[in-house]
């Protein structure tokens, strides 16, 4: 599994479903996503993400074009200014 920043995921099952998450960074104990059209962060633990991916639960759409993710990262990083 090749899990890089600006990767786009379609979640196709649970609370989630009908929705992307695009990777914005990856720290030790997780990821950190944009969702997306809820435009909200959302931190998924390594091993949920893992589960996730190998059940298809979520899965890898496309890496999104760099100024694309210019634009959704510049909302995950407002969101996370308006959060704290």
């Amino acid at each position: 599994m090749d899990v890089e920043i600006g990767n786009l995921y379609a979640v196709h099952h649970g609370d989630y479903a009908g929705q992307m998450f695009a990777l914005i960074n990856k720290e030790e104990q997780g990821y950190n996503f944009l969702i997306m059209p809820s435009m909200e962060n959302l931190f998924v633990s390594n091993e949920d993400f893992i589960n996730g991916y190998e059940k298809e639960i979520i899965k890898l759409v496309e890496k999104a074009p760099e100024e694309v993710f210019e634009v959704i990262k510049a909302q995950y990083e407002k969101n996370e200014n308006i959060n704290y």
